[in-house]
């Protein structure tokens, strides 16, 4: 599997490409795309929860980190700096969604139809659905990115005591919540024998 955050020595390239691309050298970021699509897929997956529109998405970010790149500044890991665009990417698709979702609401509501809600994937993919979107970006980002707090609140635009309290919330939330389906004889029941 390939590993979530670049090494001292993939920063390196990373960086060496990013100055290649800003003196004019296009062909130096295919380097970039490759190193970063597939963990970047992953990201927007899990926040999107849908494969076409994450991978939309994916190449949308790509596109506007390109057209964008010249904005970069060594302040912060490019990685971190393509993140951020990825959140405030995928905070604008949800924003969308959840309007569009508001009209579809609306006129179901106006038909009347009653159809069953889908049974979810996993036990997992259950949890999160008691997640915020803020908080699946923060989960995403310190477990599965392996972000500190520091950077996270960079990616985020807050403070990193703020992101870390929210993390706790938010394993605090998931343990709750996980413990009322083990209880219930839910699907934790049956994965923790």
């Amino acid at each position: 599997m390939e590993e979530a955050r670049p090494s001292g020595a993939a920063t390196e390239q990373i960086e060496a490409a990013v100055s290649l691309v800003k003196s004019g050298n296009h062909e130096a970021y295919t380097s970039i795309i490759h190193r970063f699509e597939k963990p970047m897929y992953i990201y927007c997956y899990h926040l999107l929860k849908n494969r076409e529109e994450a991978q939309d998405a994916v190449q949308e970010i790509f596109i506007k980190a390109y057209q964008d790149i010249h904005r970069y500044e060594p302040t912060v890991s490019f990685s971190a700096w393509l993140y951020k665009l990825a959140y405030h990417h995928s905070l604008n698709l949800l924003k969308k969604q959840h309007r569009r979702l508001k009209i579809v609401s609306y006129f179901k509501q106006q038909e009347e139809a009653t159809e069953p809600i889908p049974e979810p994937e996993s036990p997992l993919t259950e949890l999160l659905t008691y997640l915020t979107s803020e908080e699946r970006h923060i989960l995403l980002l310190k477990a599965v990115e392996e972000y500190n707090f520091e950077e996270i609140g960079q990616i985020m635009d807050c403070k990193a005591a703020t992101v870390r309290k929210k993390y706790q919330r938010l394993r605090q939330k998931l343990m709750e919540q996980a413990n009322k389906q083990r209880k219930a004889g839910g699907l934790f029941a049956q994965s923790n024998e």
